[in-house]
């Protein structure tokens, strides 16, 4: 019983490294209240030049003038973690608190030509899960029955400097070069063999992690109202995450994980030739399968290592609409479901990052205080889901069962000058 709970903890810290706060699986499912209220529908939408820039680099030529927009989400991300095996159960919930991720755009139109400018900072991932020990919960049961509290966090930020051409005055084209900056931590670091005492090391003390892609798009608008954009979003890859570690007896042991950020494709498409009405739609898929830890086969190695975390690529489809109710103000309501990139019987190895939920709506609204200054807000929810099955050591144990839950609610305010 011993080897599996020390097992089930190595799943658990698994996923430590690359959980996001709010995820479709591993991506923030929109970006700044304007986006976020039309469900993250922005690839033929152009309403604001932060979610323009972060999903279709084309769309900036369509913004109606240079503007400069800056945003907060405020994020409760509440997750359970159930576990139960012969003669014990119990579940425990994170005691991560709130959670922030920023996102700033700046976009600059030259009217004497077809070229628009423009700089992203977005808060594109943050993870922090906290679970205290739990005398009854098996997975966080103090050591040696179990790996106590458990402890993970990333937080990834990028800088997306962008350039659109319009290449006739139905037709553009953008492109952006992205740079990423990541925090990771996870304790214990289930990536490296245990140590010689069958615990694993911590992986906390270490720098922050570069990384870099580039994301290119195509944005169509016809004389009827109906606009279509496609863009491309590649891996964007970054250093080996390296912490400084320490063996049982207290020697240096460095330990090492290879992390990208998945391929992204998206296709949109939205039509305004309703007066006062736009409606927004996007499909999009996440490369999980392909990307290095993610995709990679959920299961122990000899050396008692995780070897991934067996994630799925995943569908997204992302709707919107906005009513403009008045001169000044405008409204919104959104709504989007994704596949859940983790399956019941891999859900031991997500423990650390039960990004579990695939069903979210939305409302918001923005008014005009100015003919150049623009106040957003939006409030978003993530209903409420779980997944479970066995605990592995390192095949599925009869007999016993992981259950991972998640609701999210966010909470997002922006400002926007246009000039």
């Amino acid at each position: 019983m011993g080897r599996l709970l020390c097992a089930a903890m190595s799943f658990v810290a698994a996923l430590a490294l690359p959980a996001v706060a709010n995820a479709q699986g591993f991506l923030v499912p929109g970006i700044g209240p304007v986006n976020q209220s039309m469900g993250g529908a922005a690839t033929a939408a152009p309403l604001d030049g932060v979610s323009a820039m972060y999903y279709n680099p084309a769309t900036i030529t369509a913004l109606p003038s240079s503007r400069f927009d800056i945003a907060l989400e405020v994020l409760s991300n509440r997750n359970e973690l159930a576990s139960s095996v012969p003669g014990l159960a119990g579940s425990t919930g994170s005691k991560a608190g709130m959670a922030a991720l920023p996102a700033i755009g700046a976009v600059w139109q030259d009217q004497e030509s077809p070229f628009t400018y423009g700089i992203g900072l977005f808060g594109t991932g943050g993870f922090l899960v906290n679970f205290p020990a739990s005398p009854t919960n098996p997975l966080t049961a103090p050591p040696p029955l179990g790996m106590g509290n458990l402890y993970a966090e990333l937080t990834i930020l990028q800088v997306a400097p962008t350039l659109a051409f319009k290449v006739t005055d139905n037709l553009s084209f953008g492109v952006s070069p992205t740079f990423n900056v990541a925090t990771a931590r996870a304790d214990p670091f289930p990536f490296v063999a245990p140590n010689t005492d069958g615990r694993y090391p911590r992986g906390t003390a270490n720098r922050n992690r570069w990384g870099g892609g580039i994301q290119a798009g195509v944005y169509y608008e016809t004389d009827m109202g109906l606009h279509l954009g496609a863009a491309v979003k590649s891996p964007q890859w970054f250093e080996t995450f390296e912490a400084n570690s320490t063996d049982a007896l207290g020697l240096p042991r460095p330990v090492t994980l290879d992390f990208e950020y998945p391929m992204i494709v998206n296709l949109g498409a939205a039509y305004s030739g309703l007066e006062d009405f736009l409606f927004a739609v996007d499909v999009r898929w996440v490369d999980y399968e392909s990307t290095p830890t993610f995709g990679d086969p959920a299961r122990f190695n000899p050396d008692g290592s995780i070897a991934g975390l067996g994630w799925k690529s995943t569908w997204v489809v992302a709707t919107g609409v906005q009513y403009q109710a008045t001169d000044r103000l405008a409204v919104r309501a959104g709504y989007s479901w994704n596949q859940n990139p983790i399956s019941d019987n891999r859900a031991f190895f997500s423990a650390l990052a039960p990004a579990v939920y695939q069903h979210i709506f939305s409302l918001g609204l923005s008014y005009n205080l100015t003919d150049c200054v623009i106040l957003s807000a939006a409030w978003v929810h993530a209903f409420e889901n779980s997944v479970s099955g066995p605990l592995y050591a390192p095949g599925p144990l009869p007999g016993t069962n992981v259950k991972l839950s998640q609701e999210v609610d966010g909470g997002l305010f922006g400002i926007s000058v246009l000039f």
